[in-house]
């Protein structure tokens, strides 16, 4: 019995690290994963009408769209929320980027844009 549920146990936690492992980061129904890019910038800024929410757009290069959504999405195409920047850098690092440095844009209007600089891991 106890092989048993050490079998099952193993068996689960592996299904868990692969699915970690197997996440996409979608910017506009495309996986920056599969990229032939080595950096992206992601662009903190506070949510309209929330204490605790922020608004991460990601800048990989692509050409910018009025109108257009540069958010993380899911794969059933829902924007990932996150409570904080150091939420979606820990998102980040978990789908294989790496911080390097960080700046602050003052928009002018009293808001700020925190950016970050991530670099894909070395594989």
């Amino acid at each position: 019995m106890k092989k048993k549920i050490a079998t099952l146990f193993i068996a689960g936690a592996c299904m868990f690290f692969t699915n970690i492992n197997a996440q996409h980061i979608l910017v506009n129904d495309t996986d920056i994963n599969d990229l032939p890019i080595k950096y992206c910038e992601l662009r903190v800024t506070s949510a309209l009408m929330s204490l605790t929410k922020v608004k991460v757009y990601v800048d990989y290069g692509q050409k910018w769209k009025a109108f257009s959504r540069q958010n993380i999405m899911t794969d059933d195409k829902k924007v990932v929320r996150f409570n904080s920047a150091v939420a979606a850098l820990n998102f980040m690092d978990k789908n294989g980027w790496v911080y390097v440095e960080q700046t602050i844009q003052n928009n002018g209007d009293g808001n700020v844009t925190y950016k970050y600089l991530m670099r894909k891991k070395a594989e």
